[in-house]
C-alpha cells in the first residue's frame, strides 16, 4: 500500500486499523500538507449497510467545522476501493495517555474535558450525536489541543437510523443507561459519556465494571458509581459532585447542554496549564500510594467477622506508619517525661519524711485553695505547682510565696492560652526538678519561664500568608504578533504566538502582565483554484489562551481572526495588532 497514489493523495504508512477500515498517514501532492486516508474494508464494500455507514461518516464530518473536531477533505473512489481523505492529527490519544499516566491532575483533567466539550458542543449545534466518546477517539496535539475524533457511528438528529431496532451500537463502558434500555440517543447520552471520560481522568478507572456484559448494564441501570473520592482523595469535592451529575440515570438530571457543562468545570479549567504531552506526568490516587498491607490485613478481619476495636487498631497502626519522623521523636520524647513524672509523683507519697514528699502534698492543696478562680486553669501545668512549695518550714508562709510567683501570669494573657496543650508546657517544668537535688532552686527560674515560652508558643499562630484572588470577567487584552502568517505557506493547526501590548488590570491588580505570551492556531485556509468556483485565498485562525500574571493559562473568548484576499494569499504581519477578550474565570496569587 506504501506508495500507492490515490487521485492526488500519495501514502506514506500506516496509522491504524479497526472494525471498518483501515488508516494511513499520506501527502496531499497538490498542497504538500500531510493528509489521514481512510479505508473501507475490502470485503465490507459489497455489504450495503457498511458502505452507506461510511458515506455517512463523510457527509456528517463535512458538516463540522471546528478546531476540536478533526475535520474530512474528500471523498472518494479508486477502483473498487472507497477512501475518506481527512486532517491528519498528529499527537496521542487519550487511551494512550491514560496508560501511561494513569490519572491526570483535575485541572488538566477538566481542560481535556471542556475542549471536548467545546466540540461536542458544535457538532450538537449541527443536530449531529457522536455516540462515541471515549478515550481512544479523542486526540492531544503537541500543541495542546483536544480533537474529537471517529463519527463513524454519528447520526444527524431526525434521520432515519442506519441501525437494526433493538440492536446497541457503541462502546458499552460509556452507554448512557437510557441507550441500554432501548431509548433513542440524545446531546445527553454525549455528555454522560463525557462524564465517563472525566471520571476515567481523574482516577484511572470507569465507574462501572464487571466480569460480564450483562452484569455490567445491569450495574449501569441500576447502581451508583463508586464514589470518585474514594479512588482518588485528590479530587476536589465540588469536581465530584460535577462528575455525579453528569452520571445521573435520568438524563432530565444531567447538564442541559454542552456549555452547561462546561460553565460548571470553569473553576478547575481555569487554574490548567497549557497542555503539552510531554509534562503530563500520573497523579497517583491515595489508594494507590499508600502500602496495601494494612488494608488487606482489614479484609481479612471482615472475613472473619472479628470486633471492630480490632479492625480499627490495624488502621490506627496504618496511620501511625506513616507519620513523619518528628512526631514519632516528639511523641516518645513527651510518652518519657509524663512517666518519669509519675514516679516523682509515686516517690513522694511514699517517702513521707523527704523534703520532696512535702512539695508534693502541697502540689494539690494550695493550688486550690489559695488561687483566684481565673487562675484555675493553669492548675494542670507544672510550672505553677512546683515553685509554690519551695518553703518547706512552715504551713503559714506557703502562701506568700504562692502569690508572687502566680502575679506575672495573672498579668500577662500568653502564658494562660499555652497551657490549653499541656504536654509542652508540662515537658518544660516537670524536668527542671529533676535535674538538680535542690528544692530551693525552682522559684528563682520558675517566673521568668512563662516569659522566655511566650513567643515560642505565640509565634506559629502570627505568620500567615495571604492568598488574593481576582475576578477575571471579558477584560480587553491586545495582542501583537510574533511572525509572519501566510495562506500560501500555513497549514491547518499550526501553532501561533502572541504578545500582550499592555498589562490588564482587574480589580486594581495586574492579572495580565504587558509582554505575556498568548497561543493560538490556524483553524482554516482556503486557497483560490482548489475549490470550484473558489476565486479568494482564505486564512484563519484562533487565539485559544493568554498567561496570566501566576503562570497559568487564561482561555480567550472572541478570538476568531479571518480574511480573504483575491489574487494574492492572505499575510498577516509580525507586529499586528488584535484586540480580544478574556472569558471569565479568577486567579489567584
Amino acid at each position: 500500500m506504501k506508495g500507492r497514489l490515490i487521485h492526488h493523495y500519495r501514502v506514506e504508512s500506516l496509522l491504524g486499523e479497526g472494525g471498518m477500515g483501515t488508516v494511513y498517514q499520506a501527502t496531499d501532492t497538490l498542497l504538500e500538507r500531510p493528509v489521514a486516508v481512510k479505508m473501507l474494508h475490502t470485503h465490507l464494500v459489497s455489504q450495503g449497510s457498511f458502505m452507506e455507514r461510511f458515506r455517512n461518516e463523510a457527509l456528517i464530518l463535512a458538516r463540522l467545522n471546528h478546531p476540536n473536531i478533526a475535520v474530512v477533505y474528500n471523498f472518494l473512489q479508486d477502483g473498487s476501493d472507497y477512501f475518506m481523505a481527512m486532517e491528519y492529527v498528529e499527537g496521542e490519544s487519550l487511551e494512550s495517555l491514560l496508560r501511561r499516566a494513569g490519572s491526570l491532575p483535575a485541572p488538566v483533567a477538566a481542560e481535556i474535558v471542556r475542549q471536548g466539550l467545546e466540540g461536542l458542543a458544535h457538532a450538537h449545534r449541527k443536530s449531529i450525536l457522536h455516540r462515541d466518546i471515549k478515550p481512544a477517539n479523542l486526540m492531544l496535539t503537541p500543541e495542546g489541543v483536544i480533537k474529537l475524533m471517529d463519527f463513524g457511528i454519528a447520526r444527524v438528529k431526525g434521520e432515519q437510523r442506519l441501525t437494526q431496532a433493538n440492536r446497541i451500537v457503541g462502546t458499552l463502558e460509556y452507554m448512557a443507561p437510557e441507550l441500554i434500555d432501548g431509548q433513542e440517543p440524545s446531546a445527553a447520552s454525549d455528555l454522560y459519556a463525557m462524564g465517563v471520560l472525566l471520571y476515567e481522568l481523574l482516577c484511572g478507572k470507569l465507574p462501572f465494571a464487571s466480569r460480564t456484559d450483562y452484569e455490567l448494564m445491569q450495574a449501569i441501570l441500576r447502581h451508583k458509581p463508586i464514589p470518585l473520592r474514594k479512588l482518588n482523595g485528590q479530587v476536589p469535592k465540588e469536581l465530584e459532585a460535577i462528575v455525579q451529575k453528569a452520571l445521573e440515570k435520568n438524563p432530565e438530571k444531567r447538564f442541559a447542554d454542552a456549555k452547561e457543562f462546561q460553565r460548571a468545570l470553569q473553576p478547575f479549567y481555569s487554574q490548567a496549564p497549557v497542555l503539552d504531552p510531554t509534562r503530563i506526568v500520573p497523579s497517583v490516587p491515595v489508594t494507590e500510594v499508600l502500602d496495601m498491607k494494612p488494608r488487606r490485613q482489614l479484609d481479612e478481619i471482615r472475613k472473619k467477622a472479628v470486633p471492630l476495636t480490632q479492625a480499627r487498631q490495624v488502621m490506627e497502626a496504618a496511620r501511625t506508619r506513616f507519620r513523619n519522623s518528628w512526631e514519632l521523636v516528639l511523641a516518645g520524647a513527651l510518652t518519657l517525661v509524663a512517666l518519669l513524672f509519675l514516679g516523682l509523683l509515686l516517690t513522694d507519697r511514699t517517702s513521707e519524711g523527704d523534703a520532696v514528699s512535702n512539695k508534693g502534698k502541697t502540689a494539690a492543696q494550695p493550688v486550690l485553695k489559695y488561687r483566684k478562680p481565673e487562675e484555675k486553669r493553669e492548675t494542670p501545668t507544672f510550672t505553677a505547682t512546683l515553685p509554690a512549695e519551695k518553703p518547706a518550714s512552715g504551713p503559714n508562709d506557703r502562701p506568700v510565696p504562692e502569690e508572687s510567683p502566680a502575679e506575672p501570669p495573672t498579668k500577662k494573657t500568653v502564658p494562660q492560652k499555652p497551657a490549653a496543650p499541656g504536654p509542652a508546657s508540662g515537658t518544660r517544668s516537670a524536668g527542671r526538678p529533676q535535674s538538680g537535688s535542690q528544692p530551693l532552686e525552682p522559684p528563682v527560674s520558675s517566673p521568668t519561664e512563662p516569659v522566655q515560652n511566650e513567643p515560642v508558643v505565640a509565634e506559629p499562630t502570627r505568620p500567615e500568608t495571604s492568598r488574593r484572588s481576582v475576578a477575571v470577567r471579558r477584560l480587553p487584552v491586545s495582542l501583537t504578533l510574533l511572525d509572519n502568517l501566510s495562506s500560501a505557506d500555513a497549514r491547518e493547526g499550526q501553532a501561533i504566538r502572541f504578545r500582550v501590548a499592555g498589562p490588564v488590570m482587574s480589580g486594581g491588580e495586574v492579572v495580565i502582565a504587558s509582554g505575556a505570551t498568548a497561543y493560538g492556531e490556524v483553524t482554516r485556509i482556503r486557497r483560490a483554484g482548489n475549490e470550484l468556483f473558489r476565486k479568494k485565498d482564505l486564512l484563519e485562525f484562533r487565539i485559544l489562551t493568554v498567561d496570566a500574571v501566576n503562570g497559568q493559562p487564561l482561555p480567550l473568548r472572541s478570538a476568531t481572526i479571518s480574511e480573504e484576499s483575491k489574487g494574492q494569499p492572505v499575510v498577516f504581519r509580525a507586529g499586528q495588532s488584535f484586540e480580544v477578550r478574556t472569558g471569565d474565570g479568577i486567579i489567584t496569587f
